[in-house]
């Protein structure tokens, strides 16, 4: 009895563990897009929130400076992220040992204020990141949620400003 419960518990265990995360920003132009445009000095007023504020700095867009004389002010707003509500996905890829991948795509609304002599700014984007669960993502562990939504965002900022 403790051999099968052993054994059935080490299975469970090795295909949760099989499964591992990649991201990547959504529509495919956005994973190359460069900032390639002169960057403006801001100071982000609330880094206290930390995932919108890594996936700012991530973008590209701006140069985060420590001052906030002389410089923009940016005001974050906390995102919200739309996930899918069903997660039978993931059982197939559970049940291949993570041979079989699983593919869930994330909305998120992502907004901030940028604040310039007394004017204000606001910015809204759509940042769309899906994640994947693979056993090969273990060599694309460098495509974290906050690279992959700041490529996100540097891509809907482009666009936004043709």
């Amino acid at each position: 009895m403790k051999f099968k419960i052993f054994t059935y518990s080490f299975l469970v265990s090795v295909s949760l563990w099989s499964c591992f995360p990649a991201y990547n920003a959504y529509p495919k132009e956005y994973r190359s897009a460069k900032a390639d445009f002169s960057k403006q000095k801001v100071y982000v007023v609330n880094k206290e929130l930390e995932k919108e504020f890594k996936i700012l700095k991530h973008s590209g867009i701006y140069e985060i400076a420590e001052d906030s004389t002389n410089t923009a002010k940016i005001k974050l707003y906390p995102m919200t992220t739309h996930t899918p509500s069903c997660g039978n996905p993931m059982i197939g890829s559970m049940m291949t040992v993570g041979l079989l991948p699983a593919v869930f795509p994330y909305d998120n609304a992502y907004s901030y204020d940028v604040i310039e002599n007394h004017t204000t700014k606001n910015y809204q984007f759509n940042l769309r990141v899906n994640q994947s669960l693979w056993l090969f993502n273990i060599f694309r562990l460098h495509k974290t949620y906050a690279k992959q939504s700041g490529k996100a965002l540097l891509g809907n900022y482009i666009s936004s400003n043709k």
